[in-house]
């Protein structure tokens, strides 16, 4: 959910939640509420799900890289040693 939506959402259910007695400056306190939230939510430095999903996709290929990295100094390692042996 985008944040506007949130934020829009959260102002809603805020004004429906008010006290009849306060219902006269519900559209007023909304849009307190509303910039407050975009201010704090800016603030966090959210991401939207397209960028998570974006940034968990690329670290899963660098994950990937890291793993085949490992196996080829393992491979390496060994035949190191294996020379090493050779070599005693």
């Amino acid at each position: 959910m985008a944040i506007e939506q949130l934020v829009n959402r959260l102002g809603q259910q805020f004004g429906e939640l008010l006290p009849a007695n306060l219902r006269g400056v519900r559209s007023e306190l909304e849009g307190n509420l509303k910039m407050l939230l975009r201010d704090a939510m800016s603030r966090m430095e959210l991401l939207t799900r397209d960028e998570f999903d974006i940034q968990q996709e690329l670290l899963s290929r660098t994950r990937g890289r890291v793993e085949a990295l490992e196996q080829q100094i393992k491979a390496l390692e060994a035949q190191l040693t294996a020379l090493e042996q050779k070599s005693s």
